[in-house]
């Protein structure tokens, strides 16, 4: 998919993202994302890179906890919300945000400690390549630590789309709105143009990493009970936060 509409689009989207984000900031989910990462985060990891960082929420607790962040993403609609955030969470100075192509990193070999993203990897274009360069930009020893869901399979089951769509309704019921934003996208994207939407992960990440040269690749199937709020578990839950984790 063209990295300029991708772009777009995630600038348009920005306000709504951002929102969601800020909310998260001042939720629940900071500590909790706190207490998994200082399990997972390798020993005496310093720098780290937050790839496709949106509005920042990575990138802030991560800066938080103590570590040195560099931030990317190809929106700068989504970079300029991410720096807001961080100026108001008094972080600005301990972040550098950067407007780049995942796919088309531009850094040295052995440049971080740990690589990190939410919510990303089913937009990539070229997931292998990606791998391939986070392998590249890792330092020895260092880990991957990527979060993501079935959130596309939908286009490609039945059934999860039948269940999806229930699962609108009763939100909608209960709490009347989902996270979606009531202005429309100018220029939307099909995500069937995506190569993971109709993947069953995160095993084929696991395989990924291992095939991309990363040991003790790893996934966690489900950690939504501590990362989500009751909403999100209705409105999302038959497809579930998962976590794929490898070292260098």
């Amino acid at each position: 998919m063209d990295i300029e509409k991708m772009a777009r689009y995630w600038s348009e989207d920005a306000d709504n993202y951002g929102k969601i984000i800020e909310d998260e900031l001042s939720s629940f989910r900071v500590s909790a994302w706190q207490e998994l990462l200082k399990k997972q985060m390798p020993k005496n990891a310093c720098e780290v890179l937050d790839f496709g960082c949106g509005p920042g929420f990575f990138s802030i607790i991560l800066a938080d906890m103590g570590y040195k962040v560099t931030a990317i993403d190809c929106s700068e609609g989504m970079l300029s919300r991410a720096r807001k955030n961080a100026e108001s969470a008094g972080l600005s100075d301990k972040i550098t945000f950067k407007v780049m192509d995942v796919s088309d990193m531009d850094f040295s070999d052995d440049s971080f400690d740990a690589v990190l993203s939410r919510n990303v990897t089913w937009t990539l274009s070229d997931p292998r390549k990606v791998y391939a360069d986070v392998y590249r930009v890792l330092r020895p020893l260092g880990r991957v630590l990527l979060f993501d869901a079935n959130w596309q399979l939908c286009l490609y089951d039945e059934a999860l789309d039948r269940e999806n769509n229930r699962r609108h309704k009763e939100c909608i019921r209960i709490y009347g709105a989902d996270f979606e934003s009531d202005t429309p996208i100018s220029e939307p994207f099909d995500a069937r143009e995506l190569p993971l939407s109709g993947v069953k992960r995160p095993y084929w990440d696991v395989e990924a990493l291992r095939m991309t040269g990363f040991r003790n690749a790893h996934a966690v199937k489900d950690l939504t009970a501590t990362l989500w709020d009751e909403k999100e578990k209705l409105l999302y839950g038959e497809t579930p936060l998962f976590g794929v984790f490898g070292d260098k």
